[in-house]
């Protein structure tokens, strides 16, 4: 038998199909899988002993927001650390492309605003060596890179490029506009763009406060632009619903109505995320019940849930309920060690306490979101625990004491350093558990996504997921069932790339483009999130690691191993398969 140039001997094979896994060997050649279970009978240049281990394929994220951080980061950090080989950008109707010159800042401004990225990272990192979608698709194509990126075509960047700066947020396109933004789609799609995503949610803001270009189309404009997917057969629709992050919950069946005709008249998939809010803390099996009747008469209503709880990360130099009062702001010019022992104070401690604190600054569109239950915050162990009982969460800390959850939560954040991180579950966590999460997940209209890797980098790390969804829903799960680990794999390679008509990977097979990681099934689990200055400009964002991930290969090359970072960057463009989007 041939030498082949890397030999995986001994491991779990975990295929993606949702198959149980089954001991052998995994051959690697020229980028390919060429032999997957048994024995290998040839040699190899290189050898990876995985006794013990499980080989998988490598994982799809198809709900990301780096569109511009992977034209910085060759890494496309964290998601690179927790087993993504694939990343899809141009989520929630945004995106880089196409865009004219004179609308470069406007169309930045508009993706920071919406997913809370550094102005000054975009500013200083951006190149803008592009003006249609193909010749951005061709710019991430050409710059190497740990993992592969493939794109949908924003609805906002579309409309911005029709209409142009000031009407976009405005008016009725024209039908000549419409024809000029069909043309754009048209060409990324002949480029090999995944989809067109759009948004109808008022709460997506630019920095201005304005409500995303999207949420200024008729009807007959997005139904112009998701009926070139249906002209050619091929092509996901993703997009953000009116009222889905809860604040207009009226809305929910007619958006639902909406969104389920919308598949039904392009034979197109429509994605959308979906989480459980304590504002209306069943409307999502409402949403999944539409879904299944949809699926029933072959309509394809796919709703996207994180797995676990969405959460904010609390910290002395991140989100925090004092950032606004006054005492507070006076010594926040101060390194944050400083900062902290200043605070630990009595004196300070109890003005900063007793304060009203400021209106938050039009920058911040998020303040006003966070109410600070102390029901709903808890201590990061490490590993995290993402699904803690109520025992854990500082409402329980401060009835033990005696005192307020403001007293609890300040004490924490000012301990030593000033560098304490504090969980705060926002969504998919009601009555303490993830029960619901768990429904959400198990059910077949169901996708795997939320994560936004790249967005709200200051707020949160949900990257991080896909080591979450494998330890704690497949391993660790005690406060009820879990799923098996051959049906999580499926869940997170097979199905979301035939779903985006890549059909060249999410599976171990003959032939098929060597994604594919290898962890120990014992050892994998989250580290705590880190809060880093490492975007340009030194901007912050918190980043999060894991344990027991061995290897990742992208197209048949070790992008990481024993957890650590290779000099690899074999990742691309991943394009759809034009011949097999159907499938």
């Amino acid at each position: 038998m041939a030498l082949v140039d890397w030999l995986i001997r001994g491991a779990q094979i975990c295929d993606g199909t949702g198959t149980p896994p089954r001991v052998g060997d995994l051959a690697i050649e020229a980028g390919r899988i060429v032999s997957v279970g048994g024995r290998h009978a040839g040699s190899a240049r290189r050898t990876l002993d995985a006794d013990g281990a499980v080989v998988m394929p490598g994982i799809v994220d198809l709900h990301t927001h780096y569109d511009a951080q992977v034209l910085w980061d060759p890494a496309v950090t964290p998601s690179n650390e927790h087993g993504v080989t694939t990343v899809v950008v141009g989520n929630c109707g945004l995106g880089l492309a196409p865009v004219r010159a004179e609308d470069r800042g406007v169309l930045a401004a508009l993706l920071g605003g919406v997913e809370d990225i550094p102005r000054e990272s975009l500013a200083a990192a951006l190149d803008w060596r592009w003006e249609d979608h193909p010749s951005y698709l061709d710019r991430i194509a050409e710059l190497p890179r740990s993992v592969d990126v493939g794109a949908f075509v924003g609805h906002a960047a579309l409309r911005l490029f029709a209409l142009g700066a000031e009407r976009a947020y405005a008016d009725t396109a024209t039908p000549s506009e419409i024809g000029v933004m069909r043309e754009a789609l048209e060409a990324a799609l002949d480029a090999g763009a995944l989809g067109f995503s759009t948004s109808r949610s008022r709460t997506d803001r630019d920095d201005r406060g304005r409500p995303t270009p999207c949420c200024f189309a008729e009807d007959a404009e997005t139904h112009a632009l998701a009926d070139v997917l249906a002209s050619r057969g091929e092509g996901l629709l993703e997009l953000s619903f009116r009222g889905s992050a809860g604040d207009e919950p009226e809305r929910l069946d007619e958006e639902v109505a909406w969104m389920r005709d919308l598949a039904a008249r392009t034979g197109r998939p429509v994605s959308f995320g979906l989480a459980q809010l304590d504002a209306a803390p069943d409307a999502w099996r409402r949403v999944y019940a539409a879904a299944g009747s949809a699926a029933a008469e072959g309509v394809m209503l796919r709703p996207q849930t994180l797995g676990r709880m969405q959460s904010v990360l609390l910290g002395l130099d991140a989100v925090h309920p004092f950032q606004y009062r006054p005492g507070y702001r006076a010594i926040t010019s101060l390194p944050v060690a400083e900062r902290a022992a200043r605070m630990r104070d009595p004196s300070l401690r109890r003005r900063i306490l007793d304060e009203v604190a400021e209106p938050a600054p039009p920058e911040d569109p998020f303040a006003s979101l966070f109410r600070f239950e102390g029901e709903r915050i808890f201590p990061l162990e490490d590993p995290p625990d993402y699904e803690p009982g109520p025992g854990k969460s500082l409402a329980a800390e401060a009835h033990l004491r005696g005192v307020s959850v403001l007293e609890v939560l300040y004490d924490r954040l000012v301990e030593g350093d000033g560098g304490t991180i504090l969980l705060y579950a926002v969504a998919n966590y009601h009555e303490g558990d993830l029960s619901a999460t768990r429904e959400m997940l198990a059910h077949p209209c169901s996708l795997l996504g939320l994560g936004d890797g790249g967005a709200h980098v200051g707020l949160l790390c949900d990257a991080s997921v896909p080591t979450f969804l494998l330890a704690h829903w497949t391993r660790d799960r005690s406060r009820g069932p879990g799923f098996p680990l051959e049906w999580m794999v499926h869940r997170l390679t097979d199905e979301p790339a035939r779903l985006l008509g890549l059909h060249d990977r999410g599976r171990l097979a003959p032939g098929l483009r060597a994604d594919l990681n290898v962890f120990d099934p014992a050892l994998l689990s989250l580290e705590r999130p880190r809060l880093v200055r490492d975007l340009p400009a030194g901007a912050k964002r918190f980043v999060q690691g894991a344990r027991g991930w061995l290897a990742t290969f992208v197209g048949g090359e070790p992008t990481r191993l024993r957890g650590e970072e290779t000099e690899a960057r074999p990742g691309g463009l991943a394009r759809a398969l034009r011949s097999q989007r159907s499938a």
